[in-house]
């Protein structure tokens, strides 16, 4: 789609992911058998965008040679000081040009619900932007989006509308995926700094503008935030049992372990688990269940891990349970 352009939000210093971030930027961190960000990215690669933005602030110089082997054009966008969401897209926004619709992700969320639907209807609607909102127990937390009952939105958090109190108004959470039409970013402030949910959106929504949620299909999509180290290994763990799709890795046997064809198994690996190309497990060594071995990692003799992820050329020399073994 020739008009379609996507954004990934990956700026940030990573603070709350540390130690994962000491070294390499938080979008460029190990997830799966790819990168934490090529899952956004592939999403919107599905979609049919073929050139995107990313923005990038904590070793910023690394990012755009990380992304180097994806096929579609992607525009880095370097943040010498953080600019915020808002401040995101309208730097994207700027380096890709054009006029089409912009189609933002969050680049620390994982999601497994497709977002040809969201941007139909975004597109049906004649929207000038649309959430995609999921749905959560009522009194959760995360209910902060207020839609109608013709999806559109009255309130994000407290951001409101002239209409923010209706007693109708049923509350979602947002998912970080957004569709947005060159006049909504173009009410960005245009420096400095910002929300585009507390700038853009707050002038859209005062003015009436057409601005709606979309609820997420299936019901029951998987949505994870990668923002600590302890939901990083939850997110692992979603990838082994079944709730996120693991992947380019090798088909899982009986015992739901995915084991490459040239990995080295001399120990014992306990599934669900993961051995990706050219690691080896040692004779002695046992490995699983829920334990992501990278490629080209080492475990050593007598070494014992469970629930842990292994990254990629690791040698690993001690045994460890609920870790992240970064070398």
């Amino acid at each position: 789609m020739a008009d379609l352009r996507g954004a990934v939000l990956a700026a940030g210093r990573g603070t709350r992911l540390q130690p994962l971030t000491f070294r390499r930027p938080k979008p460029l961190v190990p997830l799966g058998a790819g990168l934490l960000i090529e899952r956004p990215l592939t999403a919107l690669a599905r979609l049919g965008v073929g050139r995107v933005g990313v923005n990038a602030h904590h070793l910023a110089d690394q990012v755009a040679p990380g992304l180097a082997h994806r096929p579609e054009v992607v525009a880095v966008v370097h943040e010498p000081e953080l600019e915020g969401t808002g401040g995101g897209i309208r730097g994207i926004a700027a380096a890709l040009g054009g006029q089409g619709t912009l189609v933002a992700a969050n680049g620390d969320a994982l999601f497994d619900f497709p977002l040809a639907p969201i941007l139909a209807a975004h597109r049906a609607l004649g929207a000038l932007g649309t959430l995609a909102l999921r749905r959560v127990p009522p009194g959760s937390p995360f209910a902060r989006v207020g839609v109608d009952r013709d999806g559109r939105v009255h309130r994000i958090a407290e951001v409101i509308g002239p209409q923010a109190h209706r007693h109708d108004l049923t509350l979602g959470a947002f998912t970080g995926v957004q569709c947005m039409e060159p006049a909504l970013v173009d009410r960005l402030p245009a420096a400095g700094e910002c929300d585009v949910l507390r700038t853009a959106w707050r002038d859209g929504l005062a003015e009436g503008a057409p601005l709606f949620g979309v609820w997420v299909d299936p019901p029951d999509a998987c949505w994870l935030d990668v923002g600590t180290p302890e939901r990083y290994l939850d997110a692992h763990r979603a990838l082994l049992d079944g709730r996120l799709d693991p992947g380019a890795v090798p088909p899982a046997d009986g015992a739901g372990r995915h084991i490459a064809a040239d990995a080295q198994v001399e120990g014992q690996v306990l599934g669900p688990a993961v051995v990706l190309p050219g690691a080896r497990v040692a004779a002695g060594a046992t490995v699983g269940p829920f334990t992501w071995i990278g490629a080209g990692a080492r475990v050593a003799p007598g070494v014992t891990l469970a629930g842990c992820v292994v990254w990629p050329g690791v040698e690993v020399t001690a045994s460890a349970r609920d870790a992240v073994l970064t070398g």
